[in-house]
């Protein structure tokens, strides 16, 4: 009696490519999720740093009172749309991906092919975030005279280049430039990847069908 042939069925479902694309479905389901949730909260969250940004100033009076400056508020509730747009753009390319993993067949190359998508996504993800928030920073720039990447805590912090340019209208071109080239260079590159990738996929299919 083989004490290891228990676990048999275990491997065999391993193996099987329909476990591994409904699994990988299930991971960009989730995360499509998180992202979104991720879009909303940091839409409240600037537009809640908007609001407590308040300045010092005096009236008729003489009196000092603090108000809300009205291009930072602005510009705040205008960085935040561009947050809750790449959280849903981000959760709709995810949603729309986990389906395409679903839909690929089941063939001897189902790992690298899910590779393939996955590169796909890395590129229009990048893509999406490079280009929304380098256009959202060059109006926040161009409102407020302030680099909005500073002030985004976290998000600013883990955004490669966020840092990049000045706080006037030619900062705001150069930062909304620069953030436009990234965004062409990787998906380019992540495309490239991924189509690099099926044409060794479909070689060795090829090859396969003409050995038997």
């Amino acid at each position: 009696m083989n004490l290891f042939g228990i676990f048999d069925p275990y491997f065999n479902a391993l193996s099987d490519a329909k476990i591994i694309r409904n699994t990988i479905s299930w991971v960009m389901k989730i995360q499509a999720i998180i992202i979104a949730l991720v879009g909303l909260y940091g839409c409240y969250s600037i537009i809640r740093l908007g609001i407590s940004v308040r300045r010092s100033v005096l009236d008729m009076e003489g009196n000092d009172v603090t108000h809300i400056p009205i291009g930072n508020l602005i510009g705040c509730v205008l960085l935040a749309l561009f947050v809750l747009i790449w959280g849903c753009l981000t959760a709709i390319i995810l949603a729309y991906r986990s389906r395409t993993v679903m839909e690929s067949g089941d063939d001897h190359f189902v790992a690298l092919s899910i590779i393939s998508l996955i590169f796909r996504v890395y590129g229009e993800l990048a893509f999406v975030t490079y280009s929304l928030f380098g256009i959202g920073g060059c109006l926040f720039i161009w409102i407020t005279s302030d680099n909005p990447f500073s002030r985004m805590g976290f998000i600013g912090e883990v955004l490669p280049f966020a840092g990049r340019g000045g706080t006037d209208f030619l900062g705001g071109i150069e930062l909304a430039i620069f953030f436009l080239m990234i965004a062409f260079t990787l998906i380019v590159i992540f495309y490239a990847l991924a189509e690099y990738i099926a044409v060794q996929v479909e070689i060795a299919a090829n090859t396969r069908g003409l050995r038997k």
